[in-house]
């Protein structure tokens, strides 16, 4: 996979995050290689792309993590992962990949994203069998708990 399809991903987190949460610090740690299978941590966003790069994007993340982040883009406090929550994760998630989405089609990409699916449970198990398997994964770290964002995707030409 190239790596040059990540960064992009990152701006757009950087900008939505302070965007939705503007007192929000956000610290990028160390990127991984990983083949799959992808373990979820409780509460997984998943997009498609596809056009001149074909894959997804999962953002993952506990359901803590999840709640407190859907609370401070809500203003309010969830103590239960409900439809409000739900929306709000994949919202956000939709955001992320759109920006970064329009950051690759600015610099000459054909691409286009699906609407976001959601999946809870920890230890789920994510495949890519047409992938070959291979993705790059960040930790995005925030006071409200640790994003992953894992990215496998590759060219379609």
């Amino acid at each position: 996979m190239n790596v040059e399809y990540i960064n992009p991903f990152l701006v757009s987190i950087s900008n939505v995050l302070k965007e939705v949460i503007p007192s929000i610090d956000i610290a990028r740690g160390p990127l991984e290689k990983r083949m799959t299978p992808m373990i979820t941590k409780g509460c997984a966003s998943l997009i498609g792309v596809t056009g001149d790069i074909e894959g997804r994007v999962v953002f993952d993340m506990t359901k803590e993590t999840a709640l407190k982040i859907a609370g401070a883009m809500n203003g309010e406090v969830f103590t239960m992962f409900d439809f409000m929550v739900s929306s709000t994760i994949n919202e956000l998630a939709n955001m992320i990949c759109g920006g970064a989405i329009t950051i690759l089609n600015n610099n000459g990409k054909n691409l286009d994203i699906s609407a976001p699916t959601i999946f809870t449970g920890q230890d789920l198990e994510l495949y890519d069998s047409s992938l070959v398997g291979e993705a790059v994964i960040v930790p995005i770290n925030t006071a409200l708990g640790q994003l992953f964002v894992n990215v496998a995707v590759r060219d379609n030409t």
